[in-house]
C-alpha cells in the first residue's frame, strides 16, 4: 500500500507540474502588458460647442511579441457624459503587432473649458492601463460682418450689401449656408451655400436686398460642428434717405414758347450724380397736358457730368401763359430701379425753377432720341445742325478740288471773256 501511495503521489505531482507548465506557456508575461500603447486619439468634432454630441476614438497598438487580453475598456469623466460606457465590457485579445480601436459617444454639457476624461484598459490579471485625453469645449460661432453697404436705402429699390463670413474657431465647420431674413425684406438670393470653412478662413458674399418699410436685415449663418447644427446671426439696421452716390438729373436753361395751338418747353438735363442715369424721360404734369408731337422726350442714358437738351409740347388747362407747371424727369439706375424728380417751372419766363419731392413712376414713352454722342458722351451736342455743317464741308472740298485742277481759273477767264464780248 505504501508503495502504491508513493507512486500515486508522484503521478499527481507530475500532472500538476505539467499543467502549470501549460498555463504558464499560455499566460502573457508581465512585460507583455507594457507593450500596449495609445497610437492615436481622434475627436469629432475637434473642438466641441457646449451641448454638442461627439465621438472620441482611441487607437491602441500592441508593439510586443505576445498577445494581450483586455477584460474591458472604459472612458471615465466627471464632467462629460459618456453615452456608451459599457460598450467594451467583454474579453478582447489584442494580438502581437495588432491595433484596436475603441469609440465612445460623448455629450459635452459642461461649460467652456478644457477637460481630461481618462481612457482605461483592464487587462486579464491585475494589470491595467490609463491615458488622459484633452477635450476642449469652446462655444464661439461664426462671425458675420458687413464690408460694403449703401449709406442710405430707398424704400422699394434694390441695392447690394456685401458680407464677410469668417470662422474664428480652432476647428473646421461644415455645411455653412447664409440667408437674409426680416419683415419687409426681399432678397434676390434665397441663400448662399459656402460649404466648409477651415479655421480662420473667411468668404465674401453679396446679397441684392429690396427693403419695404423694413427696420432691420437679419443674416443667419447655419453651420455644422460634427453632427451638431448651429446658427450664428447678425442684424443690420436700415436707414432710409437720398442716394448720395446715385444719378442726379438736374433741370436748367428752361424756356417756353408758343407754337400754334401748343407750347414748346425746351431745356437741358444734366446728370450731377456719381452714377449713370438710364432711360431718362421728360414730360409735364397737371395743369399742363402733354400733346403731340413731343408728349414725352426720351433722352436715354447720361453719364456723370453729361447733359442733353429736350423739347416737350403741351397745352395749358385753366391758366393762360402764366403760373407754374411741373416738369417730370423719370429715370433708372444700374439695377433698373425707377426714380422720379419733379421741378416747378414758370410758364412766363422759365427762369424760376423749384424742385418738389419725388412722386410716382412715370408712364410709357413716346418719342426716342439719343442723349449724346459716342454712347452718351456730350449729350448737349444732339442739337447741333450736323447736316448743314456736312453740306458746307462738302462744298468747301469741291471748291478746293476745282481750284487745284484749274477749273476755277478757266471759269474765271471764260466769265471775263463773256463780259468783254458783251461790252463790245
Amino acid at each position: 500500500m505504501t508503495g502504491k501511495k508513493i507512486i500515486t503521489g508522484i503521478l499527481v505531482f507530475m500532472f500538476l507540474v505539467s499543467f502549470c507548465g501549460i498555463v504558464s506557456a499560455d499566460a502573457p508575461s508581465d512585460d507583455a502588458y507594457t507593450q500596449i500603447a495609445v497610437k492615436n486619439v481622434e475627436l469629432d468634432p475637434g473642438v466641441f460647442v457646449q451641448g454638442d454630441t461627439g465621438v472620441i476614438t482611441v487607437t491602441v497598438e500592441n508593439t510586443g511579441s505576445e498577445a494581450v487580453s483586455v477584460n474591458r475598456a472604459e472612458l471615465y469623466s466627471k464632467d462629460l457624459k459618456i453615452a456608451n460606457d459599457d460598450a467594451y465590457d467583454t474579453l478582447t485579445p489584442i494580438g502581437a503587432g495588432n491595433e484596436m480601436q475603441f469609440s465612445f459617444t460623448v455629450d459635452a454639457d459642461a461649460p467652456d473649458g478644457i477637460y481630461y476624461p481618462r481612457f482605461y484598459l483592464d487587462y486579464t490579471g491585475s494589470s491595467s492601463f490609463s491615458y488622459n485625453i484633452p477635450v476642449k469645449i469652446e462655444s464661439t460661432g461664426l462671425s458675420i460682418s458687413v464690408t460694403d453697404s449703401p449709406g442710405t436705402w430707398q424704400e422699394g429699390n434694390e441695392d447690394e450689401i456685401t458680407l464677410l463670413v469668417g470662422n474664428p474657431r480652432e476647428n473646421a465647420v461644415n455645411g455653412v449656408e447664409i440667408s437674409a431674413e426680416g419683415e419687409g425684406i426681399t432678397s434676390a438670393q434665397t441663400s448662399y451655400f459656402i460649404g466648409t470653412l477651415g479655421p480662420d478662413e473667411s468668404r465674401e458674399i453679396t446679397f441684392d436686398i429690396t427693403p419695404a418699410d423694413a427696420e432691420f436685415i437679419e443674416f443667419d449663418a447655419s453651420w455644422r460642428n460634427g453632427i451638431n447644427k448651429h446658427t450664428s446671426s447678425v442684424s443690420i439696421p436700415i436707414t432710409y434717405g437720398d442716394d448720395k452716390t446715385g444719378a442726379d438729373p438736374l433741370l436748367n436753361n428752361v424756356k417756353s414758347s408758343m407754337s400754334g395751338s401748343y407750347y414748346t418747353l425746351s431745356g437741358d438735363i444734366t446728370n450731377a450724380g456719381l452714377e449713370d442715369a438710364k432711360s431718362i424721360v421728360v414730360t409735364v404734369g397737371s395743369p399742363a397736358v402733354a400733346v403731340d408731337p413731343y408728349k414725352m422726350y426720351v433722352i436715354g442714358s447720361l453719364e456723370p457730368d453729361d447733359f442733353s437738351s429736350f423739347d416737350v409740347t403741351y397745352q395749358i388747362s385753366g391758366i393762360k401763359n402764366s403760373g407754374d407747371i411741373p416738369v417730370i424727369i423719370s429715370y433708372r439706375d444700374e439695377k433698373g430701379n425707377n426714380y422720379e424728380k419733379e421741378y416747378q417751372v414758370s410758364v412766363n419766363s422759365g427762369a424760376g425753377i423749384s424742385q418738389d419731392s419725388p412722386s410716382s413712376d412715370s408712364p410709357g414713352v413716346y418719342k426716342a432720341s439719343r442723349g449724346g454722342m459716342m454712347g452718351g458722351i456730350g449729350g448737349g451736342f444732339s442739337q447741333i445742325p450736323v447736316f448743314e455743317i456736312i453740306v458746307i464741308i462738302i462744298a468747301g472740298l469741291v471748291l478746293v478740288i476745282a481750284w487745284r485742277k484749274g477749273y476755277v481759273k478757266k471759269g474765271s477767264e471764260a466769265l471775263k471773256k463773256k463780259i468783254t464780248n458783251g461790252k463790245k
